[in-house]
């Protein structure tokens, strides 16, 4: 009887561990290599287009635009107008660097930004949570301001 008993718990125990793995937090930045695209990040509108790249040496790349950015009516990136410019501005962000996890924070160590007040500057992302093949986290001081904003990233296949 007791030999059942412990078969019993064993593969309740298994169950329920691979049950809790597939709704933890990352627990290394190894669970986080791969490439991502963007589900969902309020500042970026409805259908955000977006990439975040992890790779096993702890190199970061992301990129992250609004869907209904405007063309450029001269066709040139260097004769814009203000509008334009500042539609793109306002609506675009890129960065890369070095990154690592800690608990449930995403550290980015920001080598570059298209938004270069980030440059050089160490970012800290919260709630960090994998889930599958989604990735969730909150940007506590976003660049374009106001409250903290939740980014939602599924993994690419």
């Amino acid at each position: 009887m007791r030999r059942r008993s412990l078969i019993c718990l064993s593969a309740f125990t298994a169950v329920s561990l691979a049950f809790c793995s597939s709704i933890a937090v990352a627990q290394s930045a190894k669970d986080l290599v791969g490439t991502w695209t963007i589900v969902s990040a309020e500042a970026f509108g409805p259908n955000p287009k977006g990439v975040l790249i992890f790779d096993t040496n702890g190199r970061y790349s992301l990129m992250l635009m609004r869907a209904d950015l405007p063309k450029y009516a001269s066709n040139n990136r260097s004769q814009g107008t203000a509008e334009e410019y500042k539609a793109i501005g306002a609506g675009s962000i890129s960065y890369f660097g070095t990154y690592s996890v800690s608990g449930s924070d995403l550290i980015l160590r920001i080598e570059s930004s298209s938004f270069p007040n980030w440059t050089g500057t160490e970012q800290k992302r919260t709630n960090l949570t994998l889930t599958g093949d989604e990735l969730k986290y909150t940007n506590t001081a976003p660049s374009v301001g106001g409250p903290a904003a939740v980014l939602v990233w599924r993994r690419s296949k």
